[in-house]
């Protein structure tokens, strides 16, 4: 054989070769493309489960008397409701076939004769563009597929899952599904077939008529571009072509078809899109953040039923107040937060979140803000009550005895006041030395317990003196202040507060009791049931007086309350400086708690406003609210009195306490409540509580300071050991005390000493009155009897002046007036005065002895002077002014 012929045949077997390796690649190449297909749609079917095209309807949430109060929407569920086959008017199953998939009854889940035609289309345009879906692809797609690419992968899942479905389900319940699941248009209200007819003409389903129905089946096909609300003309245009189609299907006439054509979509809307009522958002929002808590389950998410406890009236009266509707805020960036709660068993019925609040806002009922006096019932005395074994009659000295570093809102000091008068004027310093004796005894991290057990967040605070006047680091939330005041009225009981009685999972059947576990784990606070209701009756008392902002709840039945300031700092900017910052009034009766803060937020701050001329506010819509409540009718008593307190007179200012002796003045006695076994054992009647007679005292000025000596207590010793008699075992040692006085009888200053002479620390800068007297450590209103002196500045000089009608008179002047008229500046009382008008020769024409005098008809051509004379009894001062008439 040739080289040439052995050549061309060894060309022809390569040529084979490549050809059966082409062949093979191809093969394996198919067949991996086919595999890789196949395996793809075997994941997306092989877990087929018709349950899973159910549709979750939305979450509803109800109030206390099982009325629908709030409907949840979202991107997944909406505000679905769903319906069943037999809610559907055969107008709509029609429109809806007639518009999606004409062959609906009569294919097995999926129509070749649309699926060849859609795969032609997308052949010429290079892709997947769609089309060719019947309504089960579209359930299927919806439910299995809904953010997936258009693959042909998909497009094959789908197909196999329509035909499980057709399968598994009737075609009726198919298109059940499928309405219920769909979107209806762009809003979450308009998801599933139900929500859409409320959505858009505020009707059920059953009730849609032929253009109504074509409508809603046209918006299927683009519910985006064919919302009526936002694209009229297209949703027209789209709702004739369905109406023709349904009569080219014979499901409508001629007659019909004009009739439903010429029927404006305007006219047949609603008035505006379905929403939710603003007015209950900030409870929706509580009950919202609450679900998530106690269950770990989304309302937007999961399809639940959510009973709370909501008072729908008293809902909208708070939000109606919080808007300013039903009150008159004194500024247009004053906000308001606030909470109602049922006094015994935590249940929240109401809450104020702030002004024209919306879903989502800053919630001004869960935000904490600076408490100021509102904490002194529970944190300062309820406190000493409990650790200290204080009654509610004990009292406290108001002096200086911080050096200025604190002082009340009137910058004057009040002496011996009970706890009751100190919670009813709000005074700082008594509560401040409460809550230091109360610190010394138990430590902070017990009184951050304390704290705790109200139902307070203690995690980020600091305590310490400023926090018994309401100086917190971040404060207490309306929410929290009803808490901690349900407590107290509630003798000591703690119930958690809440909004929610139970929750159900629609699709589980699955049921939270929150209410029966919160009242089933309700336990007693760190205040004993004696402490709390020491404090409670306290509260009810100086509320029954009615003074100051207290009146506006005392004509409201069994009703405690306590107002709440608290103060910009001295370093403030804007002119805040001092000026007060956030106002409180909390207040409980047998059935209801209420606090109400308002103040300013950043907009305000900014601005340098403060809420100084505004202090009344918050008593005003606590009145308001509770009087609403009162207006129900009361369903409750306060818890009895408990076995371990007891009611006893006792003498004021003296502790140890004792019970009074006979024909004691009332002044001097007070009812008071006790825990059992401290209340008074002995009667003042003993003359061995008798101090000794004070038989000297004097004073001396040094420079302005003011130095006294006493004549030494008998026996000495009772000013160094708290045994040397009865009475100093009873009220301590004794003491030297001194006060001093202006000449009016206010008490300036007030100090006790434990030697016979000293100097006081108080500077003299007008006449004052100083009292010296023996009084007991423990017992100051207990004294001996006392000397009073007084203390007189030196005069140096004079504030007097001589005037006429031609102005004023200097010395040495010379005027035309015939008449004059003197005047002296009084610089204190007390003080003498004289004004004395003499001739030239110095003689006495005419004397006064007050602080002025006019003088007329003066001769013409003559001089005269005129002296002015002050004494305060140890010095004096004089001014003379001459003068001449023309």
């Amino acid at each position: 054989m040739s080289s040439k012929t052995n050549n061309f045949q060894k060309k022809k077997a390569n040529k084979k070769k490549l050809f059966i390796a082409i062949a093979i690649l191809l093969i394996v190449t198919i067949f991996a493309g086919v595999s890789v297909l196949a395996y793809g749609v075997y994941k997306d079917t092989d877990a087929f489960d018709a349950k899973k095209l159910l549709s979750s309807g939305a979450s509803v949430m109800y109030d206390d008397q099982g009325k629908v109060l709030y409907t949840y929407g979202s991107q997944e569920n909406g505000t679905r409701e769903n319906i069943t086959y037999e809610d559907l008017p055969q107008v709509l199953v029609d429109a809806v076939i007639a518009a999606e998939d004409s062959r609906f009854f009569e294919h097995d889940g999926f129509d070749l004769p649309r699926i060849a035609k859609a795969a032609m289309s997308n052949l010429i345009a290079g892709g997947i563009r769609g089309g060719g879906s019947t309504i089960t692809q579209q359930l299927i797609k919806k439910t299995y597929f809904p953010n997936a690419e258009k693959t042909y992968t998909r497009k094959f899942s789908e197909i196999i899952l329509a035909i499980q479905a057709d399968k598994a389900l009737s075609k009726e319940e198919i298109l059940t599904l499928y309405l219920n699941k769909i979107y209806f248009g762009r809003s979450t209200s308009s998801i599933g077939i139900a929500a859409a007819s409320k959505y858009y003409f505020n009707k059920d389903v059953s009730e849609l008529t032929l253009p109504e129905a074509a409508m809603l089946a046209g918006s299927l096909n683009s519910p985006y571009n064919y919302d009526p609300y936002y694209c009229l003309d297209k949703a027209t245009a789209r709702r004739n072509t369905i109406l023709k189609l349904m009569m080219n299907h014979g499901y409508i006439t001629q007659e019909e078809y004009e009739e439903a054509k010429a029927t404006k979509i305007e006219n047949t809307l609603c008035v505006s899109p379905t929403t939710n009522n603003n007015t209950l958002a900030a409870y929706v929002d509580i009950v919202t953040a609450e679900v998530k808590k106690r269950t770990s389950l989304d309302p937007l998410k999961t399809q639940l039923n959510i009973y709370t406890y909501c008072d729908v009236d008293t809902q909208t009266l708070a939000s109606a107040i919080g808007n300013g509707e039903k009150y008159a805020y004194g500024d247009e960036d004053m906000r308001m937060g606030g909470a109602v709660q049922s006094s015994q068993d935590g249940r929240i019925v109401a809450v104020i979140g702030g002004r024209n609040y919306s879903y989502g806002n800053y919630n001004f009922a869960t935000q904490k803000q600076q408490p100021g006096s509102s904490v002194k019932p529970f944190l300062d005395y309820g406190l000493a009550f409990e650790n200290l074994d204080w009654s509610t009659g004990h009292s406290i000295n108001d002096d200086d005895y911080y050096n200025g570093k604190f002082k009340n809102w009137d910058r004057q000091f009040h002496g011996l006041v009970t706890v009751e008068n100190a919670l009813e004027n709000s005074w700082n310093i008594p509560a401040i030395k409460t809550f230091d004796e109360v610190e010394q005894k138990i430590g902070n991290d017990k009184i951050k317990e304390a704290m705790e057990s109200l139902g307070i967040d203690m995690s980020k605070e600091n305590i310490g003196l400023a926090s018994a006047i309401g100086g917190w680091s971040y404060g207490i939330s309306p929410l929290e202040m009803v808490s901690a005041y349900a407590t107290i009225s509630n003798n000591g009981l703690y119930t958690e507060s809440h909004t929610i009685n139970y929750v159900e999972v629609v699709q589980t059947g699955e049921t939270f009791n929150i209410d029966e576990e919160i009242q089933n784990n309700a336990k007693q606070s760190a205040y004993s049931k004696a402490s709390a209701f020491m404090v409670r009756q306290v509260m009810l008392d100086y509320t029954k007086n009615g003074s100051g902002n207290y009146a506006y709840v005392s004509g409201i039945n069994n009703i405690g309350a306590k107002t709440g300031t608290s103060n910009w700092s001295s370093t403030a900017k804007n002119g805040m400086a001092g000026k007060s910052r956030d106002l409180w009034m909390s207040a409980y009766t047998p059935d209801y708690v209420c606090s109400v803060w308002m103040g300013f937020a950043k907009e305000g701050i900014s601005k340098g406003k403060t809420t100084s001329q505004y202090k009344a506010y918050p008593g005003k819509v606590v009145q308001m609210l509770l009087n609403h409540l009162q207006s129900k009718g009361s369903q409750k008593s306060y818890p009895e009195q408990p076995d371990d307190v007891e009611q006893a007179a006792m003498v004021k200012g003296i502790y140890p306490y004792v019970s009074p002796g006979e024909g004691m003045s009332e002044d001097m006695i007070i009812q008071a409540w006790f825990k059992k076994g401290t209340a008074p054992t002995q009667s003042i009647d003993s003359d061995v509580f008798n101090l000794s007679e004070l038989t000297s005292f004097d004073v001396s000025l040094n420079g302005q300071s003011i130095s006294f000596n006493f004549a030494p207590y008998n026996p000495e010793n009772a000013t160094t050991d708290e045994n040397a008699t009865e009475g100093t075992k009873t009220f301590g040692k004794v003491v030297y005390t001194v006060v001093v006085s202006d000449e009016s009888g206010q008490e300036l200053h007030r100090e006790s000493f434990s030697t016979a002479s000293g100097t006081l620390n108080f500077t003299v800068t007008s006449n004052v009155k100083v009292t010296g007297f023996y009084s007991y450590e423990k017992a100051p209103d207990r004294t001996s009897n006392k000397i009073e002196k007084t203390i007189a500045l030196q005069l140096t000089s004079i504030n007097a002046s001589l005037s006429c009608d031609s102005g004023q008179i200097n010395d040495g002047a010379v005027i035309s007036s015939t008449a004059i008229r003197a005047v002296i500046s009084k610089q204190g009382q007390g003080h003498a005065l004289t004004i004395a008008l003499y001739d030239r020769s110095g003689n006495l024409l005419s004397s006064v002895n007050h602080n002025n005098a006019t003088f007329s008809n003066l001769s013409r051509g003559h001089q005269y002077f005129v002296k002015f004379m002050e004494s305060n009894g140890s010095s004096s001062a004089e001014k003379t002014i001459h003068f001449s008439i023309s």
